[in-house]
């Protein structure tokens, strides 16, 4: 009978899901793969930066001849405007998720699990979205 009721018990706690622990650790280990990937990105982000200045160089360079002193502190400057205007940016989305944070933690500590796939769900679906948003927005500003 105790051996029973200890299967049931047993059985019903890996039914319904999550424990809090195990959430927190779920949650925790994702925290730490966004890093890594938050990390891997800058890195790319800025080597990209890198080689699109030094491209855009080259094909001047192409076009008219070789840059004079002036032409370059110009260029220079464009490129710096253009990296303040984009630190903005970032760091807007940086606040915007720390704000959001709290209510985060406290939203997924009070959820089910069900709830919470589908939230992991609808997150990736608006990624994916926002991912091909991108390049269909650059396509469409450089056309112009």
């Amino acid at each position: 009978m105790r051996q029973t009721a200890l299967a049931i018990a047993l059985s019903l706690g890996l039914a319904s899901g999550c424990t809090r622990e195990s959430l927190r650790v779920a949650l925790e280990a994702q925290q730490r793969a966004d890093q890594v990937q938050q990390t891997i990105l800058e890195r790319q982000h800025d080597a990209l930066r890198v080689l699109l200045y030094r491209d855009v160089l080259r094909r001047i360079e192409q076009a008219g001849g070789p840059l004079n002193d002036g032409q370059r502190a110009a260029i220079n400057d464009v490129w710096n405007e253009r990296d303040l205007i984009e630190f903005w940016l970032t760091q807007y989305e940086r606040a915007r998720a720390l704000r959001l944070i709290g209510v985060d933690a406290k939203l997924y500590s009070d959820q089910a699990v069900v709830d919470l796939l589908w939230k992991s769900l609808a997150s990736k679906v608006e990624r994916a979205k926002q991912g091909l948003a991108a390049p269909a927005a650059e396509a469409v500003t450089g056309d112009r």
